[in-house]
């Protein structure tokens, strides 16, 4: 058996010997009789319970538009060749909602989020900044306690449009939609208070409805949407990058028929669990271990006691944020790491929720990556580095033995198997 991998913006061949029990999962790619021109021109004039595009673009003088960064596989363009036609001649104004992350570069901006739009809206766009402290506004408290600060700039402008794609999280349940404001164009110290609920049990990945996180971004978001009108465009990509489905109009409502059809492209099932679990990261979420680490939490649970997870993702932009990657190498073992979380939990810190997975994972499973990441860093991070996947695998068959059995996950950062025996 020779699967191709997904690696550094290549797919390469891997070998498996004979006898061993493969499996491979991914993105369903689906068959559609529209263009996806077509898919988002009808969701604009037929969306879900609000007005047309046409008529909301009427019915206000002055629009914000609120686009994903490089982090999301948005094709933001191709909505906006949709929409811009409306706003001609219309004052707007754009924002990258880039959250904590990196402000994207000038590349970025150019390839991954505005495309063959970047000379025409370049001078209308800025890019948040989290902890920019004299850029905010604060709109209230949710019932959990997360106080909205939120980036001033929307009150230049009369009415919101938020353009977004829709894929499972695991702790949000889905992107998409609300997500926009908080943690889109949000606080960092709005962000931390929201996030503190990711250590919760119920905020897991394909769960909207009694999600606490999820419930503290809606409550969030309807803050902004009873001062501003706004109107949601969100997309759903199969797996062959290509829009199947565009939900458009009400910020609430339309997620939740998009996540259907999310859940149906990346949630495949899986009725046995592997030796070994090979957990591909397509581009863009292979850029660093702070995004890569999503392949990891979505295979957490489809991989058996005793098992090797092998997280591919070449991490060409380093491990990510200063203080997760501080995090991460700051104790001498993975009881250590534990010991540290259980009591950081009682005075959270933003990234902690990624951390906390990691040394409850390395209780009873091994976790090894594939990457450009420095030797000595992984070592830090408890994690098994490899620089080829070939030799990594080689490894792991001959540990485990013949007959063991292997899973592959590509896109594994959207992916989400699902174990029904």
């Amino acid at each position: 058996m020779s699967p191709r991998v997904y690696y550094d913006e290549t797919e390469r061949e891997v070998k498996v010997p004979e006898g061993w029990k493969m499996d491979i999962i991914q993105p369903q790619t689906l068959q559609s009789s529209k263009t996806e021109d077509e898919i988002v021109s009808e969701s604009l004039k037929h969306p879900i319970g609000a007005a047309s595009f046409e008529q909301f673009v009427q019915d206000s003088s002055s629009f914000l538009l609120i686009l994903n960064d490089h982090a999301r596989a948005t094709p933001t363009p191709i909505v906006l060749k949709q929409i811009l036609p409306f706003l001609d001649g219309k004052d707007f104004g754009i924002i990258v909602a880039s959250g904590t992350h990196p402000i994207p570069s000038e590349k970025d901006l150019e390839e991954k989020i505005l495309g063959e739009y970047y000379s025409k809206l370049r001078d209308l766009l800025v890019f948040h900044d989290s902890k920019a402290t004299d850029q905010f506004i604060t709109l209230g408290t949710t019932s959990r306690g997360t106080e909205l600060r939120i980036n001033k700039i929307i009150d230049r402008y009369e009415a919101i449009i938020a353009i977004n794609s829709i894929e499972p999280h695991y702790f949000a349940g889905f992107t998409g939609g609300r997500k926009s404001f908080l943690p889109g164009i949000s606080a960092y110290e709005s962000i931390e208070a929201n996030h503190s609920m990711a250590l919760l049990d119920e905020s897991r990945m394909l769960l909207l409805k009694g999600n606490p996180l999820h419930e503290d971004f809606e409550e969030a978001a309807h803050f902004v949407t009873q001062i501003h009108p706004v109107f949601g465009i969100n997309v759903v990509l199969d797996g062959s990058r290509k829009i199947v489905g565009s939900f458009s109009g009400n910020l609430f409502e339309q997620l939740y028929e998009g996540a259907e059809l999310a859940k149906t492209i990346y949630a495949p099932t899986i009725t046995e669990t592997p030796d070994v679990l090979i957990a591909v990261v397509h581009s863009p979420l292979d850029q660093n271990l702070y995004q890569a680490q999503k392949g990891f939490e979505n295979c957490l649970f489809a991989l058996k006691p005793g098992g090797i997870m092998i997280l591919v993702a070449s991490c060409y932009d380093g491990i990510g944020p200063a203080d997760y990657s501080q995090m991460l190498q700051s104790s001498d073992s993975p009881e250590d790491l534990a010991k540290k979380f259980e009591e950081i939990k009682k005075n959270y810190q933003l990234g902690w929720h990624k951390v906390g997975s990691i040394p409850m994972f390395l209780k009873d499973k091994e976790l090894w990556m594939v990457t450009k990441l420095p030797q000595e860093n992984l070592k830090r991070m408890f994690i098994r580095g490899f620089d080829n996947l070939q030799s990594a695998i080689d490894e792991a068959l001959r540990k485990k033995g013949a007959g063991s059995r292997v899973l592959v996950v590509h896109d594994s950062a959207n992916v989400c198997p699902i174990l029904k025996p």
